[in-house]
């Protein structure tokens, strides 16, 4: 197959594979909610002040029983969204090129994909520095979320819990939750006291979807974690508060002969001498976050909460006699582990 025939737009079916892939390998393609750009920039209006209904009989309505509605304020603020482009090149070997055994494709997409989630997770959820656009929210996702104090949380379930009770005192309900990967094995075999998994399941297509008080979880490895508190492994709230912009589908191009600058002479590549052809992949996004006014928070609320669930005590497995709903233990027998009593001692 000649290489002109990969460059270009990729086709619809591998485009909305990669997408898939892309979203897999991050919490906010997951969680967020997509909005398609028509252009580079885009106005998203969102209210600014939390409208307020009254009775037309109630004394406070202007004239009372004189059928004269109240005036109330529903402002409209534009928040701008700007696509920024997130990109990523290899090198692909020509021996793959020329074995019609191998699938090129098969090959590089899964890569690329998690590529791509990384970046994204890296710049809307933490903000990292040097790898954030500077028009997307300063500090990402974490930056503006609520903080819920690991040494305060009698366990890993509480924490999940304190940490949720912040954004529903927002008026907010919770609609999801992105973790770190180790968090798994904090809350995996978790059971309250009837001996029901706290973590279940929903089916979403094709596809079981993990999740935590009836919310879906993504587990993703994050790649900024530490022993710095200001760096969470649990983030939970009302997802569709981040709004994620898509300007332009994921494009692809391979050229033979060109050559990829890398920082050092050392990994620098060229087409041409080093029988590789380079293969530069790119997409389009753009991030806002926005803090709607609710009932309880009329001048805007925080639909984000987060905590490191690795900084609290309470060992995985253990007897958490603390939590709200009951005693919970770990895996019952012939379940992965020991049996545990699932009853407060």
């Amino acid at each position: 197959m000649a290489l002109g025939d990969f460059s270009g737009v990729v086709p619809r079916e591998y485009s909305a594979q990669i997408i898939e892939e892309a979203t897999q390998a991050s919490a906010a393609l997951t969680l967020g909610q997509r909005l398609p750009m028509g252009t580079r920039i885009t106005e998203l209006p969102i209210p600014k002040t939390f409208p307020k209904a009254e009775w037309v009989t109630s004394p406070y309505a202007g004239a009372a029983n004189t059928g004269r509605k109240n005036y109330t304020d529903i402002g409209l603020q534009p928040q701008v969204i700007t696509a920024e482009e997130v990109a990523a090149v290899i090198a692909i070997p020509d021996v793959y090129l020329d074995d019609n055994e191998i699938n090129l494709w098969n090959f590089c997409r899964p890569r690329l994909a998690e590529a791509i989630g990384v970046a994204v997770d890296d710049a809307m959820l933490f903000g990292v520095a040097g790898a954030t656009p500077p028009t997307f929210p300063g500090g990402g996702v974490a930056g503006v979320a609520q903080i819920v104090d690991p040494a305060g949380a009698d366990d890993v379930v509480d924490a999940v819990n304190q940490a949720m009770a912040l954004v529903e005192a927002d008026g907010l309900a919770v609609t999801g939750h992105a973790a770190d990967l180790i968090v798994k094995s904090r809350l995996r075999g978790v059971r309250d006291s009837t001996g029901a998994l706290l973590l279940g399941t929903e089916q979403v297509g094709q596809t079981q979807r993990p999740t935590l008080y009836g919310a879906p979880i993504a587990y993703n490895p994050f790649t900024q974690i530490g022993p710095a508190p200001a760096l969470p492994d649990f983030i939970t709230g009302a997802w569709q508060y981040l709004i994620i912009g898509v300007r332009q589908d994921i494009r692809f191009k391979l050229d033979p002969s060109g050559v990829i600058l890398g920082t050092t002479t050392a990994n620098s590549v060229s087409g041409f001498q080093d029988n590789v052809t380079p293969m530069k992949v790119w997409a389009r996004f753009g991030c806002a976050i926005v803090n709607p006014p609710t009932v309880r928070r009329p001048a805007g609320s925080r639909p984000f909460a987060k905590v490191k669930l690795s900084a609290v005590t309470s060992a995985a497995g253990a007897l958490l006699a603390n939590h709200p709903h009951g005693a919970v233990g770990g895996p019952l027998e012939g379940e992965g582990g020991s049996e545990r009593s699932t009853k407060a001692k």
